[in-house]
């Protein structure tokens, strides 16, 4: 996908001091190769969940087969098997994960290569280019450095080539697919000594640049190189704040549900245009201080609820009051705007359930750093409700995978649904045993 929008908001200071700082360090002229990592550092997608691209093969899916499960399911259950299977001693590919698919389904051969098409046409079509990382990539290239691009994914080599040519990166000298190179999926490391073969120079000639710690600095230093760290949006985002910690406790056994999925794409969104430049956590705040952040994420998810009613009077102050500042207001135009571009009509069929929850946040448990920028806004009356202290969140890790329940949860769910009084005195008693 060539994305062309251009969000409203400016870099701050602090996250335009970074930008310099990296563009410098490519630009030095002591390396004459610079290699990157594909996923994560030049192109992302806007899903906080890969497997919410699956929701899409869906209808495709239910044209060839009457199996009592979804396309998601399979198809991460294929995946997870293709991995077990062949990770250790060699790689996992698309066409692997299908063969796996195609028994446990029990489709056509000709529904197979429908569907794998179909997954790349998606992968294609939703892949974007990561604002930093094409800022160096063109820093490298205009440095005359060769680049080589690298790419542990599962998607074969055209796939990859059509994304990379889509978002402006076709300048590239040479990409390098770990499965080409027969690297297995464990040896997260051993693809550098391919980079450094197909560069023609020294290690100490060549900068990489990605976003694991481990894999994409350690590594390439101790061979030699030197190494840049682009952090992942992702990640990035999640440790922003406590917001997306309090949506995860609040689902955290449901969270990955396809009633859910307008609102991990508004998360996804989030981090993706929020964190592409990285920045720290501000001080007492969950929104980075900052008033288009506290409209893109609370205001945002609030539009895709058809005819929503505020549940407390507070809340209906907090919307008039975001609604009348324009740096707010900016930032939910370009959350509507971001999530069409993106998604189209498709987010409405599965509705907007927990939409409403980053406002609940804001109200109850926001930092005095966010809630600064909009007490001003509010009547007398709203500024003395909200003046009390707020409340701490219950929060839960941020898991890039599903939690699942074992037979003892889903027995105590039966008996004792969520939100019942016995629920909540049972979770309190075992809550005090816990600290003790």
């Amino acid at each position: 996908m060539n994305d062309d929008f251009t969000p409203r908001r400016p870099n701050s200071a602090a996250q335009d001091e970074i930008i310099v700082k990296m563009l410098n360090e490519v630009g030095r002229n002591d390396h004459k190769t610079t290699s990157f990592k594909l996923w994560d550092t030049l192109v992302i997608t806007p899903f906080s969940r890969p497997e919410d691209m699956f929701l899409f093969m869906e209808e495709d899916f239910s044209l060839l087969s009457t199996c009592g499960k979804t396309f998601t399911e399979l198809r991460t259950e294929a995946q997870k098997a293709a991995e077990k299977k062949y990770s250790v001693k060699s790689n996992v590919t698309l066409e692997k994960i299908y063969d796996i698919f195609t028994k446990i389904s029990g489709i056509t051969a000709a529904g197979r290569d429908r569907l794998m098409a179909r997954e790349c046409d998606l992968i294609h079509h939703f892949a974007f280019a990561r604002r930093t990382g094409k800022l160096l990539f063109d820093k490298a290239k205009d440095c005359k450095n060769r680049i080589i691009v690298t790419s542990d994914s599962y998607y074969p080599r055209d796939v990859i080539v059509k994304i990379l040519c889509d978002c402006g990166y076709g300048g590239y000298d040479k990409l390098i697919l770990t499965e080409e190179q027969n690297i297995p999926d464990s040896a997260p490391t051993a693809y550098l000594d391919a980079v450094i073969k197909k560069s023609g120079v020294e290690a100490n000639n060549i900068l990489h640049v990605g976003g694991d710690f481990s894999a994409d600095v350690e590594a390439p230093i101790v061979k030699g190189m030197r190494a840049l760290m682009l952090q992942p949006v992702q990640p990035l985002m999640v440790k922003s704040g406590r917001i997306r910690g309090f949506i995860e406790e609040k689902h955290l056994y449901d969270m990955e549900d396809s009633r859910l999925m307008a609102l991990r794409c508004a998360f996804g969104l989030y981090a993706a245009y929020g964190f592409d430049v990285p920045q720290n956590k501000k001080p007492q705040s969950d929104l980075c201080g900052d008033n288009y952040m506290t409209g893109f994420i609370i205001l945002g998810p609030l539009s895709l609820i058809q005819d929503f009613s505020p549940e407390t009077e507070l809340q209906g102050e907090l919307i008039s009051a975001m609604e009348s500042n324009k740096e707010i207001m900016d930032g939910k135009r370009d959350f509507e705007e971001m999530m069409y571009c993106h998604f189209g009509d498709f987010i409405e069929k599965y509705g907007s359930e927990g939409c409403q929850l980053p406002l609940e946040f804001l109200e109850k448990h926001s930092y005095i750093g966010d809630r600064n920028n909009i007490m001003p806004l509010l009547s007398e009356n709203g500024r003395k409700k909200w003046g009390k202290p707020a409340s701490e969140p219950k929060l839960a890790p941020v898991h890039a995978k599903a939690v699942r329940k074992n037979p003892v949860q889903k027995l105590a769910d039966k008996l004792f649904p969520e939100g019942t009084r016995v629920r909540e005195l049972t979770e309190g008693v075992l809550n005090r045993k816990k600290k003790k």
